[in-house]
């Protein structure tokens, strides 16, 4: 039996690579997919083309601020209760240390509306709604960036607004303790797809890799996999934890 069978997972952000394969991993458990994109809508198409047309669903979603993000909720909930949320999408603004001032000030805008406050203004409705129904797990996609600040100077935004989301899942995780929600938080290292490897040529790739503890970037099936478990809710004295997977090379 697939260990989500009978269970309906929320993913944003399936246009991308590590939402892609949240998407497939997920339906490979036996989920239906609820998936969430900006403008990509090709690809997201063929991150949910595996399941069975009554077992996926597609939302074009902006998640532009608080509003974007309970519009979504209300959206994901029509066909019937979700299970589980997991908070992919993510915007990777540049905020560079010296330059530009207005393009300082739009990147700090678009990181917190995207990374912070629209991914926590959804992880607070679907709280909200698992604790009136006992049950449901939230899985927020940070970053180790959260942890130990970027090593890349001009995305301080992102960093910090990813240490937001982490945080905010920890406080989300106490409050909701006792109701059967539980929230988890990945924080994943240099990656091989998406936002880590989108403007590096195959040596640059490479060279990146070569830099890492293991000499291997962690691979994005490695993210929907511990994703996928910890939605079977089978430890469920981990909700509050982040779960750093990154290859050894930053370790607390």
């Amino acid at each position: 039996m697939a260990t989500l069978e009978d269970r309906t997972a929320l993913i944003t952000g399936v246009s991308g690579a590590i939402g892609g394969e949240l998407a497939r991993v997920f339906a490979r458990e036996g989920a239906k997919v609820i998936g969430t994109y900006r403008s990509r809508q090709d690809a997201a198409e063929q991150a949910v083309a595996s399941l069975p047309a009554d077992r996926r669903t597609l939302i074009q979603a902006g998640f532009g601020g608080g509003e974007s993000a309970r519009e979504l909720w209300r959206s994901a909930c029509e066909s019937g209760p979700v299970d589980t949320v997991v908070v992919n999408a993510a915007a990777m603004a540049t905020t560079p240390l010296s330059g530009d001032d207005e393009a300082w000030d739009d990147g700090w805008l678009e990181a917190l509306q995207v990374n912070a406050i629209a991914a926590s203004t959804l992880m607070r409705e679907a709280a909200k709604t698992f604790a009136e129904r006992g049950s449901g797990s939230i899985i927020a996609i940070s970053s180790w960036a959260a942890e130990q600040g970027s090593r890349i100077p001009d995305v301080g935004a992102y960093a910090a607004s990813k240490a937001a989301l982490r945080n905010f899942a920890q406080t989300l995780a106490r409050a909701y303790a006792r109701t059967g929600v539980r929230v988890y938080t990945i924080a994943p290292g240099v990656v091989d797809g998406g936002m880590g490897t989108a403007d590096l040529d195959p040596d640059e790739v490479r060279a990146v890799a070569e830099g890492l503890v293991m000499g291997r970037h962690v691979a994005v099936s490695e993210i929907a996999e511990l994703a996928a478990f910890l939605a079977t809710d089978r430890c469920p004295s981990l909700t509050g934890s982040t779960l750093d997977l990154n290859g050894a090379s930053y370790i607390r």
